[in-house]
């Protein structure tokens, strides 16, 4: 090895000669004219060393055995400091150094696909876009669907190798807590300067410093500093042929740590976000699910028409310790989704089949808000306070047709209709204060305090009529149902945790925590019939009243910490729950309790920047909830009745996976996951001779759940190009009759994206995957369930037309027929737009026609035990929309406002 030395300072004799090589962690290059510092801990020079043009370097005299700190400083890099351990020998290889490139260096020129690889800093990666060229106007999802690895939907779902971005922050701030897709398809994707995807912690977590092993796979977008100043944002309105209107705004506020942005929005199209999206894809706002109805008076989710607004605060400031944000949103919520489905059951000596067609008509209105709250008192102790609120009011009506049959042979049919009311309001808060040594910051106390409080009734008509039917088809036998339905439930909950963190040796931590979590609930059914003219007969077997009291404690102990490569995280949690039924119509008291040990094992393990692999180990508690372990009879399919199980124990969950990360060349991802459960929660139904059908919570032994996963990205002749597969086994336990039934589904799946895009001129993308289900049960092992799916989608613009774009998107989605699904089933959504800008971009005109083939149904099918079922539900039909959009974007400055660029 050869290098050029350059004069060092040292005022020491003879040392350990140190030498190493330094390059760069994206482009592969050597990182010349680089200055090296090695300093003591109390910032003493004591050498510097500087790299010539291979990256070589060595520090001249030597540096004596000891610990240090060591830096690099290079213009086009990123300052890189690390701890540096000297051992006592003669010579030191440091090896390589990699330096990261600083964004605001790189040469504004559109970055190739090859370029835009990301990189590995701990379980963070991430992308650079500070230089990424997009057309005016782009959005934040054209510019993710440009980075190797991700993939946007057309419902705007982003994935990351096939792993669901369950979260979006903007900054590290959560802004209004909803779909990403509020984000993703309003903000101006060119303020971006960095992309980073990061499994964040919980709050609790972040908080307390004692890790809980909670994961949340989350997109954090970074902007560029000018969108730290600036405020900007988006005016739509659109409307077509039927009476078809979207209505929008958005507008954002940035100051330096300060963020205030604003919405409202209303359509009758689908729409459920500041967004173009159609055919009654859901994103942006979250607004109350009707399917939450008690009583069941909902067919799905329909075609919303949604009016809602929204406002978001954060902002930090006193050196960036004091922080505050909030949101609001209101949403008002109208459906009338029509839901057909198909229900395949196997039993041991038939298949029992069940259609029904339903509709309904839902209304709701929702407030939810919440706050959160950082004041640090002192160098040493901080406070937090944070409250969530919300509350819903819902008027649904259903009504809904079913006929059901074995092996072919009418057994049963029924017409059924709910009238149904819903008032749910609910808070809750909590304050913490956390204390640590000045000597030592990693020694923390914290006590968390909270409380929360539910208030849920559910009011309604019930009215089925059924006829059961003999094997020649004749007539037997028909009953009535006509009921009042009263279901509410009104709980307080009170948690206290304690928390301590002891630093035991370097880079390591001992971590204890203790948790109680008190609940009180009364939950009231109350049911009547009809007597007299009115619903005032009470049905003593249909009604229940309890009051519950339950005692959770948990209490943790980790050693974190790391080590080199190495971050660690190993613990257990020993955990009592204690459980206290009164039933106060039968002057009755029930009790229940459970102690259980549960470890967890995280290690995450950087072999360099481009390579990390993370293993992890997990072991959980399923405890029942109150509903399933209450002895209640839910009528509200009087075809299909429930019941809770009180002799209902917990179960136990042990999981097991790994996922290995590696980004040169190609970006590869390898993942498996293996689930053991023992004891679980499952079902057991009885089916009679009629179709009647009683289910009721049991517990399990065998149940297991396997899945492994690889993805792979690289650009091949500038295109760029993606690969993913997976393979799943899940086997299921549950009684039919009295048969333990043991279901196995294998599923495999294969799949490649395409896309390159050229800017000015065109940008084409196209994802396909296959796959292949196929499920037995032992309760009848010669009924197998066995095919094939595929979903196709894709998205082709042309901007060769100054000012012009005409974009053509479509999704494909087909399921292969089985002997229990006589025909193959198939949908294709197919949107098209052209729009032109006017006024330096800020204006577009745009016309669009969506489900150009009129396509009319939503397909999806769904395997659960020995059950499979398949439903269809409305969707928008064909319609055009002309629409004009104005964008908004200027600097702000404290003695003017500018006009951005």
């Amino acid at each position: 090895m050869g290098f050029s030395l350059f004069i060092g300072i040292n005022g020491f004799g003879q040392g350990v000669h140190v030498y190493g090589r330094l390059k760069d962690t994206i482009l592969n290059r050597n990182c010349g004219n680089a200055t090296l510092s090695v300093l003591k801990k109390d910032s003493t020079l004591l050498g510097i060393a500087r790299s010539d043009v291979g990256g070589y370097f060595a520090f001249a005299g030597g540096i004596p055995a000891g610990n240090y700190i060591i830096q690099v400083r290079q213009s086009e890099h990123d300052i890189y400091s690390k701890p540096l351990l000297v051992p006592d020998c003669a010579q030191y290889d440091l090896g390589l150094l990699f330096l990261s490139p600083r964004s605001d260096t790189l040469t504004a020129v559109t970055i190739s696909g090859q370029s835009l690889r990301p990189k590995l800093k701990g379980d963070t990666l991430e992308y650079s876009t500070e230089n990424i060229r997009l057309q005016p106007n782009a959005a934040v999802e054209e510019l993710l669907r440009r980075l190797p690895g991700l993939e946007i939907a057309p419902d705007g779902t982003i994935t990351y190798n096939g792993e669901k971005i369950q979260h979006l922050l903007v900054d590290g701030e959560d802004i209004f807590g909803s779909s990403p897709t509020l984000v993703t398809r309003n903000f101006d994707g060119s303020q971006v300067a960095r992309v980073q995807i990061l499994e964040r912690r919980s709050n609790q977590a972040q908080f307390t410093g004692v890790d809980d092993g909670v994961r949340t796979k989350t997109l954090n977008l970074v902007l560029k500093e000018s969108a730290r100043n600036s405020y900007f944002g988006k005016v739509e309105a659109g409307g077509g042929d039927n009476g078809d209107y979207n209505l929008n705004a958005i507008g954002s506020l940035f100051t330096g740590k300060q963020q205030i942005t604003i919405l409202g929005l209303a359509s009758n199209v689908g729409v459920m976000g500041v967004s173009n999206s159609s055919g009654g894809s859901s994103a942006g706002i979250s607004v109350g699910n009707p399917e939450a109805d008690a009583l069941g008076a909902s067919a799905g989710t329909g075609i919303p028409q949604l009016t809602a607004g929204g406002l978001h605060y954060a902002n930090t400031w006193n050196g960036l310790v004091d922080h505050l944000s909030g949101n609001y949103q209101y949403g008002h919520l109208f459906t009338q989704p029509v839901t057909t489905t198909h229900t395949v059951q196997t039993l041991s000596d038939s298949v029992y089949i069940q259609d029904q067609v339903s509709r309904s008509t839902n209304i709701q209105n929702q407030h939810l808000g919440n706050m959160a709250f950082d004041y640090k008192l002192n160098a040493s102790s901080s406070l937090r306070f944070s409250f969530n609120g919300s509350s819903t009011a819902g008027r649904n009506q259903f009504a809904a047709s079913e006929s059901s049959s074995f092996n072919g042979v009418p057994v049963n049919g029924t017409e059924r209709t709910i009238q149904s009311q819903v008032d749910n309001h609910g808070l809750n808060g909590e304050i913490g204060w956390r204390i640590s040594a000045a000597a030592k910051p990693a020694r923390v106390f914290s006590i968390v305090a909270g409380m929360s409080k539910s208030d849920n009734v559910n009011t309604g008509y019930l009215y089925s009529n059924n006829r059961f039917f003999q094997p020649n088809g004749i007539l037997q036998s028909s009953d009535t149902t006509d009921e009042r339905k009263q279901i509410s439930d009104h709980s307080a909950s009170y948690t206290f945790n304690l928390a301590y963190t002891q630093p035991v040796w370097k880079d390591a931590i001992l971590a204890a925590n203790y948790r109680v979590i008190f609940t009180a609930d009364k939950p009231l059914v109350a049911t009547y019939s009809l007597g007299n003219g009115k619903y005032n007969v009470y049905i003593d077997s249909l009604s229940s009243q309890f009051e519950d009291r339950t005692l959770r404690t948990q209490s943790t102990l980790n050693l974190q910490g790391k080590i080199k490569q190495l971050t660690y995280v190993v613990g257990s949690d020993w955990i009592t729950y204690g459980f206290q039924q009164k039933d106060i119509l039968h002057d009755s008291t029930g009790r229940y309790r459970y102690d259980n040990l549960a470890s967890h094992v995280m290690l995450t393990f950087m072999f360099d920047p481009h390579l990390g692999l993370q293993l992890g180990y997990s072991s959980l508690t399923q405890a029942p909830s109150l509903s399933q372990l209450e002895p209640v009879i839910n009528n509200n399919d009087p075809l299909h009745i429930s019941i809770g199980n009180p002799e209902l124990k917990p179960g136990f969950i042990q999981n097991i996976g790994f996922n290995i990360r590696r980004i040169s060349t190609w970006m590869l991802n390898l993942g498996f996951n293996i689930a053991i459960l023992d004891n679980s929660i499952s079902s057991k139904t009885s089916t009679d001779s009629l179709g009647r059908q009683i289910t009721q919570p049991v517990n399990v032994d065998g149940g297991r759940f396997v899945q492994g996963n690889f993805a792979a990205n690289r650009k091949i002749l500038g295109v760029d190009f993606g690969f993913r597969a997976s393979t799943s086994f899940t086997r299921t336990m549950n009684y039919v009759n009295s048969d333990l039934t043991g279901n196995n589904t294998y599923s495999n799946g294969a799949g490649i994206s395409l896309g390159k895009y050229v800017i000015d001129e065109y940008s084409i993308r196209v994802s396909t995957n296959f796959a292949y289900l196929d499920q037995t049960s032992s309760i009848n092992p010669a009924t197998p369930l066995r095919y094939w799916t595929q979903q196709h989608s894709g998205s082709l613009s042309f901007f060769f037309v100054r000012q012009y774009e005409i974009n053509s998107t479509f999704s494909y989605t087909w399921q292969e027929k089985t002997s229990t699904f006589p025909g193959n089933t198939s949908v294709l959504l197919w949107n098209n737009y052209i729009s032109r800008n006017f006024l330096h971009d800020k204006l577009v005109l745009k016309a669009a026609i969506n489900n150009l083939l009129n396509a009319n149904a939503g397909i999806s099918r769904m395997n659960t035990g020995n059950i499979t079922t398949e439903s269809s539900s409305n969707i928008l039909g064909r319609y055009w929309m002309f629409s004009a959009i104005y964008h908004f974007d200027r600097q702000v400055n404290k003695k003017k406002i500018i006009l951005g660029d």
